[in-house]
């Protein structure tokens, strides 16, 4: 990759304090494993490529170990520490925090808080790149300069807080002090750069509301002096979180550098999907050349990223044979969604016909019946879903599910009528009215849960709003990824999460449902719930009503069951008569069947989970924290911020992102992981009661919305008051039921006073 040879990629500030004083603790031990990684991050490029981007390449790796190397060269001054003890033991406790030393030290008159040594680092320097809060707030208040230059390379306090990413230390020089965001070190770098640099998304979402936009300091397309944007650098790191957040802010993807590469050039550097597919749809020119004449497909095949690149670039809908232009879409993407939808209804029946295996021929049947699926599939896959929605693996995101279940229902209820009811009994009037009114409330449920709004929580259009959301979670010591949603940039309610479906934060979110098409939150989860009782009870009266008439026609006059033409090895007389006579009612039957299987467990996952007083997404938490998995939330509260403030160690688990097998996608399409997480929990649960030794997974984890079954249950189904007439009520807006009390899922972030005094 063609780059100059005194560019240099950034440098987290590196300058240390002679060997006797080496009490670097949290951020500079971050800088020095961050030049490690560099050093050993090479690139693999192939033979044939120029000398001069070799050179240039290797030159901007190398430039952190030339940086490393004079660092170690001034740490061998140590007759300066020797002459200055009192000032080396004041820079010392400036990096551990020990703020009466330091005052001590101070008040004495033995040291100027504005003292330095001759590389020009403050006290406040040192303090500022381990986080220590209140040793900052102590030297700001005896005047040392906030926007000092030192270091090799010229920096000041902001700039290191901002190489590592401190949100807080950054917070309090830019609100309380003079510190200026504009100002740039020896490499050109200001505030905003760092905070790329440092890959910590909350650092850089705090920057952008605070210090870019219309009347404020810096521009988010501020280039450095080898004109690379902060979206350069996010795109080299491979950071999609930053590139997000820069992009929402109006980064320009087209900018180029002294190299003439595009943000989309360096990309390729990390070779991360998300990353080129996001600055593909941004408009980034894939044809454009860099300073040698490459455009992206050369960059990526030196990159080897190349079939990545094609792959990228073929699911955005781009045609290989006509030089890359976007495909023409043929059909209209709601229209798209119909044929999707309706595919199923017409499919399904034609393989239940298919499927007559008691008239011989079972294995083509069921091959052609395979085959008939399969191309159905593909159709929908790489035809008719590619008109609206462009992404890998895309059917689980696509009406294809809904269709699938909803056109098994239509089939159901065709038969009921054409078939079940013109041989209605008296002894099944009573259960054949209880399954119409089922079917009703199945149907009317399904489709209400599918088109209405899960509970998207309102997200703020004014930048200053939401910077006042991060300044009180700042305040709070809570600004991390858990509590502020660096997709939608709002404040997340408690039980909230973001939707990969809809884009959108979802209040009390409990899981996305391929089979109603939609997202299941604080608005429909009751309409769920009622939906898939309903659905189960329906198909065990429907496969009663089915048995019953098969037994009904099997005693028929004129049917001999005792032919041996009309008996079956595996199946009873009447089965046997529905699978050689009635074998599309049969096969329906034998296919609802298998829906209920996931169905059931579905049921039993969510009547525990309900009971517990947890959502699904929660239930999964509760999951990461028993295996003591856990991600990291980019938080960085300082040790000393506050007696009683989070730090990042003890933040609510969220689990970490694993590669998929198909079998685990498949296991989640049909709810079967909730089964399994119940039957786990409740496994280990019962080992408990039985060994006062075991380890008893409910009694480690905070559940703070288990108010008990029946408050759980009370809650779950009524809004309001306790009345008949309030079952049928659902929330207009974030409104719910919590412990008896109604509150907005779109604003609660803290449980309720009256909901911890019973947790």
């Amino acid at each position: 990759m063609a780059a100059h040879a005194n560019d240099s990629i950034p440098l987290q500030e590196v300058e240390a304090a002679p060997s006797s004083d080496s009490g670097i603790e949290n951020g500079h031990k971050r800088s020095g494993e961050f030049s490690e990684q560099v050093q050993t991050d090479k690139l693999t490029v192939e033979n044939d490529i120029e000398l001069a981007t070799i050179n240039s390449t290797e030159a901007v790796l190398d430039t952190k170990k030339d940086a490393l190397d004079e660092v170690n060269g001034s740490a061998n001054k140590i007759s300066e520490q020797e002459l200055r003890p009192d000032l080396a033991q004041f820079m010392a406790a400036c990096q551990s925090g020990d703020l009466p030393t330091i005052q001590d030290l101070v008040t004495s008159g033995k040291v100027q808080a504005t003292e330095t040594f001759s590389d020009g680092i403050t006290g406040l320097h040192w303090a500022a790149i381990n986080n220590r809060i209140q040793t900052v707030k102590y030297l700001v208040e005896q005047k040392v300069n906030v926007n000092a230059l030192g270091g090799e390379l010229r920096a000041s306090p902001l700039h290191w807080a901002c190489r590592n990413g401190l949100v807080y230390v950054v917070d309090y020089l830019l609100c309380h002090t003079d510190a200026d965001p504009a100002l740039r070190d020896a490499q050109s770098y200001n505030a905003l750069h760092l905070a790329t640099h440092s890959s910590n998304i909350t650092l850089l979402v705090y920057m952008l509301l605070s210090c870019c936009g219309s009347g404020k300091k810096l521009y988010v397309d501020e280039p450095d002096s080898c004109n690379r944007t902060c979206l350069h650098w996010a795109a080299y790191q491979g950071d999609i979180m930053s590139v997000n957040a820069l992009l929402r802010f109006g980064a320009d993807a087209s900018k180029v550098d002294n190299t003439l590469f595009l943000p989309l050039h360096w990309a390729f550097m990390k070779g991360y999907k998300s990353v080129l597919k996001t600055l593909l749809e941004a408009g980034s020119d894939i044809f454009a050349k860099n300073d040698q004449g490459k455009d992206s497909f050369a960059v990526a095949k030196d990159m080897n990223c190349y079939d990545l690149w094609v792959k990228v670039l073929k699911e955005a809908n781009r045609d290989p044979k006509k030089e890359w232009a976007i495909k023409y879409r043929w059909l209209d993407p709601r229209l798209a969604k119909l044929v999707t939808f309706f595919t199923p209804y017409v499919v399904l029946p034609i393989v239940f016909e298919i499927c007559s295996f008691h008239n011989g021929f079972a294995i083509p049947k069921l091959f052609s019946s395979v085959i008939l699926f399969v191309a159905m599939f593909y159709f929908l896959s790489y035809v008719i879903v590619p008109n609206y929605l462009l992404e890998d693996k895309p059917i689980p995101k696509s009406p294809f599910l809904a269709g699938i279940f909803s056109g098994t229902a239509f089939w159901c209820i065709i038969v009921w009528i054409t078939k079940l009811l013109p041989n209605i009994s008296l002894a099944n009037v009573l259960v054949n009215l209880i399954l119409a009114v089922l079917i009703v409330g199945f149907v009317f449920c399904f489709f209400k849960a599918m088109f209405i709004n899960p509970g998207f929580v309102p997200t703020p259009t004014d930048n200053e709003v939401i910077l006042e959301q991060v300044k009180d979670l700042i305040d709070l010591g809570k600004f991390d990824t858990d509590h502020f949603c660096v997709d939608t940039f709002v404040r997340k309610p408690l039980r909230s999460k973001y939707s990969r479906f809809n884009k959108r934060l979802v209040a009390r979110f409990d899981h996305y449902c391929p089979w109603i098409y939609n997202d299941v939150g604080v608005r429909n989860h009751k309409l769920f719930m009622t939906f898939v009782f309903a659905l189960h009870w329906a198909i065990v009266l429907f496969t009663y009503l089915t048995i019953d008439l098969f037994s009904t026609l099997e005693d028929a006059p004129g049917y001999e069951s005792d032919d041996e033409s009309n008996q079956c090895s595996l199946l009873s007389d009447d089965l046997c008569l529905g699978f050689k006579h009635h074998h599309f009612h049969f096969n329906l039957m034998v296919w609802c069947l298998l829906q209920y299987i996931w169905i059931a467990s579905l049921c039993l996952g969510q009547m525990f989970q309900i009971s517990k007083g947890l959502t699904t997404w929660e239930f999964r938490l509760l999951n990461s924290q028993m295996e003591r998995t856990s991600a990291y939330n980019h938080s960085t509260v300082p040790p000393d911020y506050g007696v009683g403030i989070a730090t990042a160690s003890n933040q609510p688990a969220s689990p970490t992102h694993r590669h998929k097998s198909p079998f685990t996608t498949c296991i989640q399409l049909v709810g079967l992981d909730q089964f399994f997480m119940t039957a786990k929990l409740t496994i280990m649960s019962f080992i408990n009661r039985t060994s006062n030794e075991a380890y008893n997974p409910l009694e480690t984890v905070d559940v703070p919305f288990d108010h008990g079954i029946k408050q759980n249950w009370l809650d779950f189904w009524f809004l309001g008051e306790i009345k008949f007439r309030s079952l049928f009520f659902l929330p207009i807006e974030g409104e719910n039921n919590l412990n008896g009390q109604v509150v907005d899922y779109y604003k609660l972030y803290e449980v309720p006073k009256h909901a911890r005094e019973l947790v």
